[in-house]
């Protein structure tokens, strides 16, 4: 994730010794558990492909033994989801494992159920996550229930009202990127704490057609950044790294690519990771490529699984790695490369670095590359 307003109006946050780590880790900081399939929604753009069919979930003890293991392995953040996962019977005892062992949970919900499904393990939750892609026949139309919006924002006052950390999830695409003021005012009418706007994944239902063009991408995270600047909460974006490049281009302020070097771009697989509800461990819940499996993690990143050391040392592998910004980006997301180009290692077809430079000129001397790899030479 990248934190618009910690580049553009200096705001820190508590998220930010993630974001930003003076050390490299030899395990994930965050591990997303996608604990079910099951969900009460039909979403256009669901990257796990959730709803339909009764999805059968893992046994208990399966996601017990995984947090046990991120426990010894110091995972900072445990994020729930699904699916929806406060559909998941189990699910507060999930949570309450992991805030036995000192690790954070988040809840990343359609929030339609919350008013039934969260008091029960509340006092286990740091933060809730509310997904709103717009206003309601908008916000509706993507997740295949009427009054889905309604549901969603009385559950995002009701987790509020329990003194929760509550945020919304904006995911942008060719249906409703210019609600993105609505959604920003939402925040602020509610008085929420954060709201994250991703950038579309070509997984599970989500599909390039329904995505923007990157040329509306670059006017749609300029206007975020020149909203970043004076808002009184967290903005961020996610699963594109290139909104960081911008804010530098636009501010040319050497610091802000001190934290982008310090952010290090995209690193699935290396500071998070994904669990399917299957048990399956991927490097994020948007590349559907195998690490291994489940719940005996440490030694995926031990040995390290093939993945991984590949991951580790991705500037060696891809396409894009000969460009003066590779050290802040870091390829950006490679499930997006592999969905267009069948090629894990390619050029990230959401990168619009080009578009922005041409907007927004400025050396970018900053770095030169003598490396080599299969793609580039």
């Amino acid at each position: 994730m990248i934190s618009l307003s910690r580049l553009m109006g200096g705001r820190n946050e508590r998220g930010d010794s993630v974001r930003f780590p003076t050390s490299e880790r030899k395990y994930p900081a965050v591990l997303i558990l996608g604990l079910t399939r099951n969900c009460n929604l039909n979403c256009l753009h669901c990257y796990s492909n959730s709803g339909g069919a009764k999805f059968i979930d893992l046994p208990l003890d399966f996601w017990l033994r995984t947090v046990e293991e991120a426990g010894s392995m110091g995972v900072r953040h445990i994020v729930l989801t699904g699916g929806e996962p406060l559909m998941m019977r189990e699910v507060r005892e999930i949570a309450r494992h992991a805030q036995d062992r000192g690790i954070s949970v988040e809840i990343s919900t359609n929030g339609t159920v919350l008013r039934t499904s969260l008091p029960p393990l509340a006092e286990y939750v740091n933060y809730v996550g509310v997904s709103l892609d717009g206003p309601p026949q908008v916000h509706d139309e993507l997740r295949g229930l009427k009054g889905a919006h309604r549901k969603a924002l009385e559950g995002a006052r009701f987790a509020k009202s329990l003194g929760l950390k509550v945020g919304l999830r904006f995911t942008i695409t060719a249906l409703n990127w210019w609600y993105v003021d609505e959604a920003l005012n939402t925040v602020e009418r509610e008085r929420l704490d954060r709201i994250c706007f991703y950038h579309l994944a070509y997984v599970g239902r989500a599909e390039r057609a329904l995505d923007v063009d990157n040329s509306t991408r670059l006017n749609v995270v300029e206007h975020l950044l020149d909203k970043a600047k004076g808002v009184n909460y967290e903005l961020l974006t996610a699963d594109n790294p290139v909104d960081g490049i911008l804010a530098y281009l636009i501010t040319g302020k050497p610091e802000l690519l001190n934290l982008l070097r310090a952010n290090g771009g995209n690193r699935s697989g290396e500071r998070v990771a994904y669990i399917s509800p299957e048990g399956v461990v991927y490097p994020d819940q948007f590349t559907p490529v195998p690490i291994g499996v489940g719940p005996h993690l440490k030694e995926l990143w031990d040995g390290p699984a093939p993945l991984v050391e590949k991951l580790r040392e991705r500037r060696r592998y891809v396409e894009c790695s000969s460009c003066p910004f590779f050290p802040v980006c870091n390829g950006g997301l490679r499930g997006r490369a592999l969905a267009v180009t069948g090629d894990l290692w390619a050029k990230d077809p959401s990168c619009y670095l080009q578009e922005a430079l041409s907007r927004h000129p400025i050396s970018v001397q900053e770095y030169t590359t003598s490396h080599v790899n299969p793609h580039n030479g």
